[in-house]
């Protein structure tokens, strides 16, 4: 059997492969265009991981940052003479301090459950 010989038409996003220029997109081009696509699939992965822990972190500084201030909220609207608004602010803040920590503590349950299953970095 003699087998036609393929060609790509003009203008084709293929004959980009063809890096000698020789009209013929080997093997070993495709198989380096497939490298190439491989490589570029696992730096987007790894930025997307990057990303996803550079907002955890910044999440755990929010909570954190809230955790702080919310006594001190609490302080100035007593000192400002608001104790109705002082005496509301401190019945919320048990439900807050445990919605907060219960909040870190799942994003990095995940985190390290899924580094430890080899699902991350």
């Amino acid at each position: 059997m003699n087998a036609k010989p393929k060609t790509l038409e003009a203008g084709s996003i293929f004959n980009e492969l063809d890096k000698d220029g020789d009209g013929i997109v080997t093997d070993e081009e495709m198989a380096r265009a497939k490298e190439i696509a491989e490589f570029e699939h696992k730096r987007a992965m790894q930025d997307n991981e990057d990303k996803k822990e550079d907002q955890i972190r910044k999440m755990a500084w929010f909570a954190l940052w809230g955790m702080l201030i919310y006594p001190a909220t609490i302080l100035i609207t007593s000192m400002l003479g608001y104790e109705k608004a002082a005496g509301l602010i401190s019945d919320i803040a048990p439900t807050y301090f445990v919605a907060i920590a219960g909040l870190v503590a799942a994003f990095f349950g995940a985190n390290a459950i899924a580094k430890k299953n080899g699902n991350g970095k």
